[in-house]
């Protein structure tokens, strides 16, 4: 399947404050498949003849964009860590 070069991949997110819309473009392969999935009204802006779209415009309502921030890692004392693996290997089928 034809693709953009990599180092040409995008996807851009807009979100315009007046009509609580996100306005997303992508031409990353996974990404234009998402889109498509979740749209329900896109725009195909590059089609080879044959295949998938290349690339891809939608609009978006605001419940169907998320951005997510990574959760921190859990910071265990020594007592805690103890207490855990005490725990685990009491679940732990007995051989």
């Amino acid at each position: 399947m034809p693709t953009y070069p990599r180092n040409e991949q995008e996807t851009v997110l807009t979100f315009d404050r007046e009509t609580n819309e996100w306005t997303a473009y992508s031409c990353v392969p996974a990404h234009v498949r998402r889109i498509i999935a979740i749209a329900p009204d896109y725009s195909v802006l590059d089609h080879p003849e044959s295949g998938e779209p290349l690339a891809v415009r939608a609009t978006l309502t605001a419940k169907q964009v998320r951005i997510v921030t990574k959760p921190k890692p859990r910071e265990l004392t020594d007592e805690q860590r103890a207490e855990i693996a005490a725990r685990l290997r009491s679940k732990r089928p007995s051989e």
